[in-house]
């Protein structure tokens, strides 16, 4: 499965102790998921750096209510190994609570809409009986 981030497209950005989480969207099988993309924050732009992803269909393993604390230490311990960070308890523990901070921030994000289409046309509707009206775009 193929996976594109833009993250010069993203709604907020939080940072502490070394780490950052970009609120964006990941295209998989052609559709644009919500996501928290976590990375050092000293390396924001190197090309190198492979990112870590946490998506909404797997936001929940981080929740203290219904997560499952096992998946998240585990998922948290790859994370800081992928990130080149230590993978000593204290930092694991660290990310794993950055990235539970940050749940309600990440199922916040809306549906993607794209910049990129073009409105090729406008449509007014009008209800003869109610005279109501109502006004959408097409794009493309």
């Amino acid at each position: 499965m193929a996976a594109d981030l833009d993250l010069n497209k993203r709604l907020w950005t939080f940072r502490k102790d070394g780490l950052m989480a970009i609120g964006t969207w990941i295209r998989m099988d052609d559709r644009f998921r919500p996501c928290m993309v976590l990375i050092p924050a000293d390396r924001e732009y190197d090309d190198r750096l492979t990112p870590c992803v946490v998506t909404m269909d797997r936001a929940w393993i981080w929740s203290e209510e219904v997560g499952d604390p096992a998946q998240a230490a585990h998922a948290a311990f790859q994370f800081a190994n992928t990130l080149g960070l230590s993978t000593d308890r204290r930092t694991v523990i660290r990310l794993a609570m950055f990235i539970a901070d940050h749940l309600g921030d990440l199922l916040s994000i809306p549906p993607y809409t794209s910049d990129d289409q073009q409105t090729v046309a406008e449509v007014t509707m009008r209800d003869p009986t109610s005279g109501r009206t109502i006004e959408a775009e097409v794009r493309e």
